[in-house]
């Protein structure tokens, strides 16, 4: 199983192509290049800018970003018998369990 079909910032809605094309850069380098300082993942100074420039842009808050993620996200898991545990007090007894597919994600 395929963790991720496709790369999910590529249908970020940010009302900019290019904030999209970037978001995508942006993950890419960071995949290949995962855990090392931002100034070693990207190849020169100007991608490195703009990649700042990206996060400080009011059209690239949060939400825009992580909905397609979270959308690819439910839709893989969706079926999948996977059960959640609730932990209701301090002892750290599990009590209730609920099927995913119970709830609608998409």
């Amino acid at each position: 199983m395929k963790l991720l079909e496709a790369n999910p910032y590529s249908k970020c809605d940010f009302g900019d192509k290019r904030l999209t094309d970037r978001a995508v850069f942006i993950s890419e380098s960071l995949t290949v290049k995962y855990g090392q300082p931002l100034s070693s993942v990207f190849d020169n100074a100007s991608d490195l800018k703009r990649s700042y420039e990206f996060f400080s842009n009011p059209k690239t808050n949060f939400d825009k970003l992580t909905q397609p993620s979270f959308k690819q996200t439910a839709q893989e898991i969706y079926g999948i018998p996977v059960v959640l545990a609730e932990m209701l007090n301090t002892d750290t007894k599990l009590y209730i369990f609920r099927y995913i597919n119970t709830i609608n994600l998409l």
